[in-house]
């Protein structure tokens, strides 16, 4: 699903919206912090399933902290980290947290993003619209378009 067809809406608005990396492993550390010592009102969301309607109780939040955490630190063999984004780096509100496994390359032509693992928000956040099927052509119509006999 590319930018251009998220849903217009403000939750999808904020995502396309201007975001800073957090690209020092000790800025990442102080983040996971700030968000463990004011863990109320962040709704967690992963885009590939149905949107959360109420924020994260506190255990739950603190106990996906943890997951997030590990889950960047499998590559904290890098020099940086570039795999949290923030809306504002002193107070944020809406922060995009990427598998660093599963980013891709800086030099990747697809159409399509990279959508994050999470998102964490104090919006509600919006359920993305299914994509539409993808249409598997037989092999017999395969050939055939390959033939030019369509």
């Amino acid at each position: 699903m590319s930018n251009g067809s998220l849903p217009d809406t403000d939750f999808w608005r904020q995502f396309r919206g201007r975001f800073f990396g957090v690209l020092k492993w000790t800025d990442l550390e102080s983040l996971w912090e700030t968000l463990k010592a004011s863990p109320a009102d962040w709704h967690v969301f992963d885009p590939a399933g149905e949107a959360p309607t109420k924020p994260l109780p506190r255990v739950e939040f603190l106990r996906f902290l943890d997951e997030a955490e590990a889950m960047i630190n499998q590559r904290s063999d890098r020099p940086s980290s570039g795999s949290v984004y923030l809306d504002d780096l002193a107070a944020p509100t809406y922060i995009k947290i990427f598998d660093p496994l599963k980013m891709g390359t800086s030099c990747s032509h697809s159409s399509e993003p990279i959508m994050p693992r999470w998102i964490l928000s104090h919006m509600v956040p919006d359920t993305l619209p299914l994509p539409p099927p993808v249409k598997n052509p037989t092999i017999f119509q395969r050939l055939i378009g390959r033939a030019g006999l369509h």
